[in-house]
């Protein structure tokens, strides 16, 4: 059916822009009458950059984003809200040759998060004591979901923090060359930039983000809360058009297909056995060795899709707890409801009710409390859930968590 209302998306080249890829190549969006019409972008912050100039309708971003931007603090005019998740995990921290060396002499067992996080401490004070500079890393954005998770896996040992280890930003795509070049000692980005280093022997990776947080939330459909205002019905048959490609993404049996549509140089522009790891789950550790990391990447089935309001405070908290929201700010409720109010479930009920998607009845949940799957209330049959546990066993209350900074 050809579409007869416009959808107009920026993403930018990591693998969770699978479901947009898929939606438009297999007809997805055709279906459900949308002309759907996607721009390539280097990252985040040329997506930001171009969002009004560019006209868009839509963007493939960091969870995280949107959520930073509600804020009294956001340096941008932007008011975005998640109706959609698109992707959960299937991003990989890679350290270079040489710190990876370093870090398995200071006891790292790949690919615990704990032991990296402590191998890494130990460097980074090292290199302080040696009046060396500080180890840089590179990520995507300064509020993307990956510069919060490498900060939350720096502090767990309660040796360093966030002034002791330098994150840069960086286009996912320059990342590699980056790397290269010695100007970062590792990087923490999607797929499949993890998986091209190490295998061409440039770096390692050392953990992943499904180690770090069980199915945590990476990239999220974000459009303008105005937009989604007055253009309700192209807004529900594009996120049933999603959801109906995650499920075609999430078959094995589609998988060779979905990699060939990634690689090509229209979306990715990479090799097809880089992306056919992160869609198979087994991720290089070294040239000639494979970590089998289960639901490391997931856009569909036990509610990958659907936006909790939980995970938005969870985001929210971190912002907190590294001084990115004013103290008097953080504790007003307002500014706790607005960070919440981001994530969109009651859009995401309404635009999947025609197709019978199972969906939570609950708009939050407590995060990291689930060590296996178990079957929740949904709106109309039971729902899978789960796990969602964080790698140091710490459980987020999204009812209470604390409004100060880390000191």
């Amino acid at each position: 059916m050809a579409g007869t209302r416009r959808f107009r998306a920026a993403f930018s080249p990591t693998v969770d822009c699978a479901i947009l890829v898929a939606a438009f190549e297999k007809g997805f969006a055709a279906d459900e009458g949308v002309a759907l019409e996607l721009i390539r972008m280097n990252g985040p912050r040329e997506i930001l950059g171009a969002w009004s100039s560019a006209e868009l309708d839509g963007a493939h971003l960091s969870v995280s984003l949107p959520v930073a931007l509600a804020l009294p603090s956001a340096d941008v005019e932007a008011d975005l809200i998640v109706p959609f998740i698109l992707a959960t995990g299937g991003s990989t921290l890679v350290v270079s040759a040489l710190l990876y060396d370093d870090l398995v002499e200071q006891g790292m067992k790949i690919p615990d998060p704990g032991s990296v996080a402590r191998a890494l401490s130990r460097v980074a004070m090292a290199r302080q004591k040696a009046d060396l500079p500080p180890l840089i890393f590179a990520t995507e954005h300064s509020s993307s979901t990956s510069t919060y998770e490498l900060l939350y896996l720096i502090a767990s040992t309660r040796l360093i923090g966030k002034d002791d280890v330098t994150i840069m930003e960086a286009a996912p795509a320059n990342m590699p060359s980056l790397l290269r070049d010695g100007s970062i000692d590792g990087f923490y980005v999607g797929e499949p930039y993890g998986s091209a280093v190490t295998m061409q022997g440039e770096g390692r990776i050392v953990t992943t983000k499904s180690h770090i947080w069980q199915n945590g939330p990476e990239k999220g459909l974000a459009v303008s809360r105005r937009w989604a205002d007055t253009n309700e019905q192209t807004l529900h048959a594009i996120l049933r058009a999603f959801y109906r490609a995650g499920e075609w993404c999430a078959s094995a049996a589609n998988r060779e297909e979905l990699a060939d549509l990634l690689a090509s140089p229209t979306y990715l522009a990479c090799e097809i056995e880089h992306v056919l790891a992160s869609l198979s789950g087994f991720i290089p550790h070294s040239p000639a060795r494979l970590l089998e990391c289960h639901d490391f990447f997931c856009v569909s089935g036990n509610a990958a899709n659907f936006p909790w309001q939980s995970q938005a405070l969870w985001f929210f908290n971190q912002m907190i707890r590294w001084n990115e929201c004013p103290p008097q700010a953080a504790a007003a409720e307002s500014v706790r409801d607005a960070a919440a109010e981001v994530f969109r479930p009651d859009i995401f009920r309404k635009a999947v009710r025609p197709i019978f998607a199972p969906v939570p009845a609950a708009n939050m949940k407590l995060e990291g409390t689930l060590n296996t799957r178990v079957y929740v209330g949904a709106d109309r049959a039971p729902l899978l859930l789960g796990p969602d546990t964080f790698f140091d066993g710490e459980i987020f209350d999204p009812e209470s968590f604390a409004t100060h900074h880390e000191s």
